[in-house]
């Protein structure tokens, strides 16, 4: 991880926890599984861009393997979907089991190819991407941001430049939903 991520993360971790302490801000308990083969290095680094993303919309980020409020799973490659082509990178489901987002990596290695990115940067989009449908009163996509349905070259570089984010109105959505 670069340095200025590090110190982005520990000065937002401050004020997170400054806010805290007034019963401020929301916390969302995650879990990620991964039945791919994703390096450890590449998932801690996902991690910590995820909770550097919501942090930036107000809320804070607890990884936790007990009781989670959504299980990220990372699989292998679409399923269930027409051709294993799909530009699908990932998929939120309410369901009895509760709030899940599947994140295909196959998909989320060739787009971090084809853009010439850091791949786990891009995972990190895309699964905050995910979370935010969880979050968002509709889950709808949006023409500008984070929750925009159609990536290309320039959200890639948006998303390597730490400017990819939740816009405004959607970070008060989800301050305030519960």
């Amino acid at each position: 991880m670069k340095w200025w991520v590090t110190v982005a993360v520990v000065m937002t971790a401050v004020s997170i926890a400054e806010a805290a302490e007034t019963g401020q801000p929301r916390t969302i308990d995650l879990q990620i599984r991964s039945d791919a083969r994703v390096p450890t290095h590449i998932l801690r680094d996902s991690q910590d861009v995820v909770t550097q993303i919501f942090a930036t919309a107000g809320l804070i980020v607890r990884w936790t393997d007990t009781a989670p409020q959504f299980t990220v799973t990372i699989v292998p490659q679409v399923l269930g979907y027409a051709r294993a082509s799909s530009s699908v990178m990932g998929v939120a489901r309410r369901s009895p089991d509760g709030l899940t987002v599947q994140v295909f990596f196959r998909q989320v290695q060739d787009f971090a190819r084809t853009y010439r990115v850091d791949l786990s940067t891009i995972l990190a989009h895309v699964i905050a991407h995910e979370v935010g449908h969880l979050l968002l009163p509709g889950g709808a996509h949006s023409p500008t941001g984070l929750m925009q349905a159609g990536w290309d070259r320039a959200l890639a570089s948006k998303a390597v430049r730490d400017s990819l984010t939740f816009t405004e109105a959607e970070a008060s959505r989800m301050r305030a939903s519960r």
